[in-house]
């Protein structure tokens, strides 16, 4: 399973800095993809650019860690947490505001599929180093 990890990883990247850099620099677009407006509220604005930038952050890390392998194992955990959090926050929401529309529906089921994902190769031990021999001189 670790070899996993490493491709995991790029796409669990690949998404949050597609979806920060959407949310950061235009959210309008973000927005039109599932039919809906933006309402042109400062405090909405700069609170869906504060959650854009910590994704997009997010994904730098876990593309970076991808390419180190002592790196991957809080990559994994950064992963897992950003996916499951905004899954139990739709899960909230729909208590919360009703049940959204179809797009909304498949992107929490993308996030809840990548959540688990991560816990999976977490708990699979999938990003642990392997012992590494010493030599003694």
């Amino acid at each position: 399973m670790s070899n996993l990890v490493k491709p995991f990883l790029f796409l669990s990247a690949s998404v949050l800095l597609i979806v920060g850099v959407l949310l950061t620099f235009a959210p309008e677009v973000l927005y039109a993809s599932s039919g809906q407006e933006l309402p042109n509220a400062v405090l909405i604005r700069s609170d869906l650019r504060a959650g854009g930038m910590l994704l997009l952050l997010s994904g730098v890390f876990v593309g970076a860690a991808a390419l180190r392998e002592g790196a991957r194992r809080p990559a994994l955990q950064l992963s897992a947490l950003v996916y499951i959090g905004y899954g139990l926050g739709r899960i909230a929401s729909v208590a919360f505001d009703g049940t959204p529309d179809s797009t909304l529906l498949t992107v929490t089921g993308i996030e809840w599929a990548l959540g688990v994902a991560a816990v999976a190769l977490l708990w699979a031990g999938a990003a642990d180093n392997p012992p590494q021999s010493f030599r003694t001189a």
